[in-house]
């Protein structure tokens, strides 16, 4: 995925373009993540390999623009790492959270043809007992890859000593329904362990795939 450099120099040049009131409703956050194995969309990365990822994310007033970054590796691409580079938009109208925006996901060393991008938009209601979500990615064609829709929801409880149950169902057509289920545990206000059950049933000349996924991830 090719991700927009944001260089430092440029990132305090825009800081110090804004107000004192402007500056302090900026944000940047960021995260790392160490897996046993890379799925999306209920389909390994990684060749059920292990991955190291991170994220970093720029917002202010809403707006966010962010980046992220983890090792692949693929039957027939010659690809070792992933790029991707989002923005949008995100706000909240009658307690309904929506979330308005754009992803490109590039491959360095292989061909053109395996970068794609997504466009979605996500909405989600928090009742206190329970979280749901649904989203809709429309794909977008770039140079030769015809790029399907897909469409998830999502469900998260929390449960007793601050862990959460997550499910996750969507359909990505063309090539499959994919699920997640599993449980997440913060172990303090940085780091937090999770552990899910993942899959994708393929359409009729695919191959099934399910996982048992473990991961543990640093914010700041």
């Amino acid at each position: 995925m090719k991700i927009i450099n944001l260089s430092l120099a440029a990132a305090l040049v825009s800081t110090l373009a804004f107000s004192a009131e402007d500056i302090s409703e900026l944000s940047v956050s960021g995260s790392a993540t160490l897996t046993n194995n890379y799925i999306w969309r209920g389909m390994t990365q990684t060749d059920n390999a292990p991955a190291i990822g991170g994220t970093v994310n720029f917002g202010y007033k809403g707006f966010y623009l962010g980046a992220a970054a983890s090792n692949v590796k693929f039957e027939g691409i010659d690809a070792s790492i992933e790029l991707d580079a989002l923005s949008g938009y995100t706000s909240e109208v009658y307690g309904i959270s929506y979330d308005i925006g754009a992803i490109y996901y590039a491959y360095p060393k292989s061909s053109k043809e395996a970068n794609f991008a997504d466009v979605y938009l996500g909405l989600s209601k928090d009742f206190e007992v329970l979280k749901v979500g649904a989203k809709f990615y429309r794909g977008v064609k770039t140079n030769d890859l015809v790029v399907s829709n897909t469409w998830e929801t999502s469900l998260s409880v929390p449960l007793p000593m601050s862990i959460s149950f997550d499910a996750l169902y969507g359909d990505y057509a063309d090539v499959g329904n994919y699920y997640s289920v599993g449980f997440a545990k913060p172990i303090n206000d940085k780091f937090k362990v999770a552990v899910s059950y993942t899959g994708i049933n393929k359409d009729a000349d695919g191959i099934n795939e399910e996982n048992v996924v473990a991961m543990v991830s640093a914010s700041f």
